[in-house]
């Protein structure tokens, strides 16, 4: 039942600024008595403004201009009480770091005087001559400790190194063997003018679509009239014919890039690799092949090493591309390494038709990967072809004899 004077239900503040609630040890009728009416109360907080008072129920805030706004008494007594208690914890800590760091500053003086100590006595006892009897009948040979295990050091460090370099080189021993021959050729097997004039010819040739004349065969870098049966690379300058390998392509549209790694990995067994997603040779966009500079001896595949040279394309130096019977020329623009991380080298620029080559490097690592980038020309200009431009090179057409049984 609700009391009809609302007065019994309202809270109210004693002298010292202490909030009462109705019915904590005071009866209703004293209550009543103590709590003067609605209108006095009002008389009563008119008196105080007018007095400069502050009535019971102000606070305390600071306006938009900075200004202070009266509070009342009491959360003026708390939020003083707070910063002083808050004051008196930081001044309190700081002494006690204080303390802690003047009574270890002894301590850590100690262990300064003991660690040069210590370093004394090991450099007496390094430089400690010892005599060493190397024969019956030689002369007595001191060295002192720290010289005797510098040369053990070296020893190590030298016989480790020496292991170490004869297993990497039995690892790779196709790839460094490339190398070296491509090297040391020049000096072995001088260029003879002839030779010079005949490789002139066969470059000539393959500009021109001519047929290959008497001692013509056999060199890389010469193309026939009818493509092969499948996609080749063909790298004149570092003796190259390798036919292109093109993985599945189904894990690519899965998304499962574990398996598109292991489908690569198979097929650079046959050759060097179109990386899966990229464009076709002759098409806008990256060209993209990998193949191997190095690999396990014991792996299957018989071109683990057939870019270990790649590193002697530069900028300006051609290649030439079978694929799907057509005949593609690339002039290098471009060679620099990057991190395996750099997926960049994949993009596909819509403007351009390009050919990418990459392979690990240096030979025998998988540090970085040399890349080199080349744009598709004209056959017989060598003029950069634009997307979707035909070449003008006409192939003489060649028919069998006879028809096959």
């Amino acid at each position: 039942m609700i009391t009809p004077n609302p007065l019994f239900h309202r809270a109210s503040y004693d002298a010292d600024g202490n909030i009462i609630l109705p019915g904590s040890g005071a009866t209703r009728e004293g209550r009543l008595q103590e709590l003067p009416p609605p209108e006095h109360a009002a008389d009563a907080t008119g008196r105080a403004r007018s007095e400069g008072q502050l009535p019971r129920s102000a606070w305390q805030i600071t306006d938009e201009n900075g200004g202070a706004i009266p509070v009342h008494p009491t959360i003026s007594r708390e939020l003083r009480a707070l910063r002083t208690l808050t004051h008196r914890a930081f001044v309190e800590g700081v002494d006690e770091y204080a303390t802690a760091f003047a009574a270890a500053a002894p301590a850590f003086q100690q262990l300064e005087e003991e660690t040069a100590s210590a370093m004394h006595r090991l450099w007496r006892f390094l430089t400690q001559p010892l005599a060493i009897r190397r024969r019956q009948t030689a002369p007595l040979k001191k060295r002192s400790r720290g010289m005797l295990f510098f040369i053990d050091v070296f020893r190590f460090g030298g016989t480790f190194a020496g292991i170490f370099l004869v297993l990497f080189v039995a690892l790779n021993y196709q790839s460094f063997t490339d190398i070296a021959l491509a090297r040391i050729r020049p000096f072995i097997v001088p260029t003879t003018v002839s030779e010079a004039l005949q490789e002139e010819r066969i470059a000539d040739a393959l500009r021109t679509g001519k047929k290959a004349t008497a001692g013509m065969a056999g060199v890389a870098e010469f193309l026939p009239q009818v493509g092969p049966p499948d996609n080749r690379l063909i790298i004149g300058k570092l003796d190259i014919n390798v036919p292109i390998e093109q993985p599945p392509t189904d894990s690519l549209l899965r998304q499962d890039w574990a398996q598109v790694e292991r489908d690569i990995q198979t097929a650079l067994e046959g050759g060097v690799v179109h990386y899966p997603g990229t464009a076709r040779a002759g098409q806008a966009g990256n060209f993209f092949i990998t193949g191997h500079s190095s690999y396990y001896a014991w792996s299957k595949g018989k071109f683990k090493s057939v870019f270990a040279r790649l590193s002697d394309l530069n900028p300006g130096d051609e290649y030439w591309i079978y694929y799907g019977g057509d005949r593609h020329r690339y002039k290098v623009r471009g060679k620099r390494e990057v991190s395996p991380t750099d997926v960049t080298v994949l993009d596909q620029p819509p403007n351009k038709r390009l050919s990418t080559l990459m392979t690990c490097t240096p030979v025998g690592t998988t540090l970085r990967r040399l890349v080199i980038v080349a744009e598709e020309v004209d056959p017989d200009t060598g003029i950069a072809l634009k997307p979707g431009e035909r070449t003008d090179h006409l192939v003489e057409k060649v028919q069998p004899e006879v028809l096959p049984i």
